[in-house]
């Protein structure tokens, strides 16, 4: 139906049919409707459409709204036909763009039935009608990929799919995840479901359905675990899904998280802790955002725990117990969820750095279990959606966040000599899910503040670009070798989305359950007298929503001159009625609906926000944290263990040392000329302590990325037994010597075994056991043939340890690292087996058919999960 009132005019190439009456909405707020109670009506999907152009505009204009002015940039938007609910934009910028894409200036239309906003800014309208241009850029028949079918495209199942953006023609896991995530599952469920079950993948005999690693560090999974995050965009997407179409996805997307979550179970969870190994979500490439000395041994990276992760593997969990639960599945519900709280215990648990406010982003290796005290703005993020840890943690997580002139970087503090990517980066889509997270805990300035940084960057590129330099805000930062950002796509997908979650999820709170929606806005005080101080009403029409359309007019209430707090919800009208801020129930909508909100001042609303100012900018020490340090050498003194110190040429004035033993903090701020400590409570007699030290900045507080951790295995490295190759017996394979090491070549097939017929240790105690092995079946960057092997200890009368150990890919064959940890508990004198082999769980991405058409090695050739095993080491850890 048709609507118009007053100031809020109803445009449309007809005009208005009706005119409604002001009216006193509940709590005597004053409230507007429309006779009817009609809204928006794209494609003529409401009931009673007459037109599906129908928008509602705003009802003033802002001052100085056509241009975006930053520094010596501007970008200004001309609209052609602004009466219109269609306009012509065409924007134009003074920056240089990234390859001189897209033209300057560019025009764009808004789409005939989808969602357009009016707010009074015509910055703030053009920019959401681009980032919705951007979405049927975006919306692609095939996809393609130069490591994937020869590079040919791979057609997309009918109704298309999203390939990643303009230089990533793919549909890669993540990035479709938090994209859908973010929005795309609104706009357009038929290509998100589709690119979403892209994703998942049967083995290659059809069995046992689970979600795709793609390729990446050491050769994928399970160095790389964030997989899970797909659950995220399914949980997203099935909100906007209905009737069979909503049923068949339910019930694949249960089958693979339910086959995903029980195959991590065995291969990545660690009971110690009860934390999932893995790669960082998103920070993915390797030296960005890790130690240095990780970048050749990727088996570090793969027995890392990151929050933002672990946060994925939470909410996985959570859905997956949901998805059981519907389905009636009671006692999987219940060992999901049982799962699950544990997890999000453990997450609080170790995660939580007291001394900061905030959650640390890394565990950084098995011989360090210490939390790094350096932070990542995804999981920041993520930790506060998934409602991790107390209100006053949540709430300090957003207050301490560092945050530049230009926006939040992803990482904090910044890695030196390191190339602008993820270090050094502002990424939109991140920005995004940290506003939902401010809106959550209702902090006002820092919802403003990002707001501004999204608004710039599309403005200022005439695209949502991938990334940009933290400091200057720019898409490409001339610096030497560190320059960058390295890679910068136009229209990136999740970027798109990021803005299109600013407008609809954060500034007019578009929230949707799996039974219905509501609107809860939260507006800053700072962008309702900023942004909008022009208008009274802003509304956002054409909302698409299982089959019908929605639109939302916020009431702002009277511009005034402040710039503290916020405005939320005061009181809701549907459809010309008193409804309040609860869901309205899917079935109970018309197809054809108003939602209309009286805004009031949230009494709660903070204003607290970190920022980096850009007089702080002339300290390196302000923005970056010192280098890595190095323990350079662990040795007895008088009966206690000594450490050598290096603070990896920082001033020995600018820094202090923390020492952490087994992962506990043991001292603190020792002087940074301090080149050698005595650790007064260790027990080298009886204990193989491991070692890590941290520097910290004495100026800005900012730290380094932890040392590569060094244990004491005895004077002569006596606590570590070497098992070589040629004490084994093999099924498979063939002994050989060469590069360097005795070791069964061509070994690691499915039938293949090795063993160690009898191993009798000389002390009883706890002890670590791995490999020696070299995996040159791909780079450390990228690939799919991590090799995955089980290995089982006997004591003759049955198994008395038994797991999964990670060789990851090196380059080369004649590369050798240690493999991950199996913990074992052996007693003198007995007699041990020990069996190295394949079963369902020790499988490694080739293993899964999407990656049939893959060109490298694990794809059409077959399945690869061969590693060359040159030793079995024994590390005593704890003797008596």
């Amino acid at each position: 139906m048709r609507f118009c009132f007053l100031a809020l005019l109803l445009m449309s190439a007809g005009g208005c049919a009706s005119q409604g009456q002001r009216e006193t909405g509940a709590g005597g707020d004053t409230g507007s409707s429309w006779s009817g109670g009609g809204g928006g009506t794209p494609g003529g999907g409401g009931a009673g459409a007459s037109d599906p152009g129908d928008c509602i505009a705003a009802d003033g204009a802002t001052g100085s709204s056509d241009s975006w002015n930053d520094a010596s940039f501007v970008a200004s938007v001309v609209i052609d036909n602004p009466a219109s609910c269609a306009r012509s934009y065409t924007l134009s910028t003074t920056q240089p763009l990234v390859d001189d894409v897209p033209d300057n200036p560019r025009t764009f239309g808004e789409q005939g039935t989808w969602p357009v906003v009016r707010s009074g800014h015509d910055m703030f309208d053009a920019l959401y009608a681009l980032a919705l241009q951007e979405v049927t850029e975006c919306a692609v028949d095939s996809i393609s990929d130069g490591a994937f079918n020869g590079g040919s495209p791979i057609p997309c199942p009918p109704g298309g799919c999203f390939e990643t953006g303009r230089k990533w023609s793919y549909v890669w896991t993540r990035d479709t995840a938090y994209a859908v995530l973010l929005g795309l599952g609104l706009i357009d469920p038929t290509r998100a479901r589709n690119s979403l079950e892209y994703k998942l993948s049967v083995r290659r005999d059809g069995s046992d359905l689970q979600i795709v690693q793609d390729t990446g560090t050491g050769g994928s999974y399970p160095i790389s675990t964030d997989r899970v995050v797909w659950a995220m965009g399914a949980w997203e997407l099935l909100k906007f899904l209905s009737g069979d179409e909503r049923t068949a996805f339910r019930d694949l997307a249960y089958e693979a998280l339910s086959n995903t979550a029980d195959h991590d179970r065995a291969t990545v969870f660690d009971p110690s802790d009860g934390l999932y190994r893995g790669e960082q979500s998103f920070l993915d490439w390797r030296e960005q955002s890790y130690p240095a000395w990780t970048a050749t041994d990727p088996v570090q990276i793969g027995m890392s725990k990151a929050l933002s992760t672990n946060v994925g593997h939470l909410r996985s969990l959570e859905v997956t117990a949901a998805l059981a639960t519907e389905m009636g599945h009671t006692d999987e519900a219940a060992r999901y969820t049982g799962w699950a709280q544990q997890l999000r215990a453990a997450i609080d648990a170790r995660f939580w750095l007291q001394s900061d406010d905030m959650p640390s982003s890394l565990i950084t290796t098995s011989l360090d279990q210490a939390p790094t005290r350096r932070h990542d703005l995804l999981g920041a993020a993520l930790h506060v959606m998934a409602d991790i840890g107390s209100d006053s943690q949540q709430a300090s997580t957003l207050a301490g966040y560092p945050h530049l002139t230009r926006g939040a970087p992803v990482l904090w503090p910044q890695q030196q000599l390191t190339p602008i990517y993820h270090n050094r980066g502002i990424w939109p889509f991140v920005t995004a899910l940290w506003l939902e997270a401010a809106k959550k805990t209702g902090h006002a300035a820092v919802v403003t503040h990002g707001v501004h940084s999204l608004m710039r960057g599309a403005a200022l590129n005439l695209s949502n670009m991938e990334n940009f330099e933290m400091v200057s805000g720019q898409p490409w930062v001339d610096d030497g070798d560190d320059s960058g950002p390295v890679v910068n796509s136009q229209r990136q997908l999740w970027s798109v989305a990021g803005y299109l979650a600013m407008v609809q999820k954060v500034i007019f709170g578009l929230d949707a359950n799996q039974q219905g929606i509501r609107f809860a806005p939260f507006v800053p005080q700072a962008l309702r007298n900023g942004l909008f101080a022009g208008s009274q009403h802003i509304a956002l029409s054409r909302i698409p929503y299982k089959g019908g359309h929605i639109a939302v007019v916020l009431d702002l209430g009277t511009a005034d001159t402040t710039t503290s707090g916020a405005l939320v919800a005061g009181s809701v009208r549907l459809n010309g009625a008193d409804f309040g801020t609860g869901f309205a129930v899917a079935t109970d909508l018309t197809g054809d609906d108003l939602f209309e909100i009286q805004l009031v001042a949230d009494a709660t609303a903070s204003d607290a926000i970190t920022l980096v100012g850009d007089a702080a900018l002339s300290d390196y020490r302000n923005l970056y944290g010192p280098r890595t340090p190095a323990i350079s050498n662990l040795a007895i003194d008088n009966g206690l263990l000594g450490l050598s110190l290096d603070a990896a040429t920082e001033a020995a004035a600018d820094v202090t040392f923390d020492v952490y033993r087994d992962g506990q903090l043991v001292a603190q701020d020792l002087p940074g000329s301090t080149s050698y400590w005595v650790d007064p409570t260790s027990t080298p007699a009886t204990n193989s302590h491991c070692y890590s030290v941290e520097t910290q900045f004495v100026s800005s507080g900012n730290r380094s990325q932890h040392a590569k951790p060094v244990c004491w295995w005895g004077a002569s490295h006596e606590r570590i037994t070497n098992i070589d190759a040629t004490a084994m017996t093999a099924t498979g394979g063939t002994l050989v010597f060469d590069h360097g090491y005795w070791h069964h070549e061509a070994w690691g097939d499915e039938a293949h075994t090795l063993t160690i017929p009898s191993f009798v240790p000389s002390d009883s105690g706890s002890y670590l056991l791995q490999l020696n092995a070299g995996n040159g079946a791909g780079p450390y960057d990228t690939g799919i043939t991590c090799a995955i092997k089980l290995i089982e200890v006997s004591d003759g009368n049955a198994v008395v340890a038994s797991g999964y150990v990670a060789m990851p890919q090196l380059g080369s064959w004649d590369q050798w690292r240690e493999s991950s940890f199996l913990p074992v508990q052996l007693s003198a004198g007995v007699s041990y087996s020990i069996t190295i082999r394949e079963d369902a769980r020790a499988i490694n991405m080739s293993q899964r058919e999407h990656f049939a058409i893959y060109d490298g090695m694990g794809g059409s050739a077959g399945r690869f999960n061969r590693v060359n095993i040159a030793e079995v080491k024994l590390l005593a850890v704890e003797l008596p």
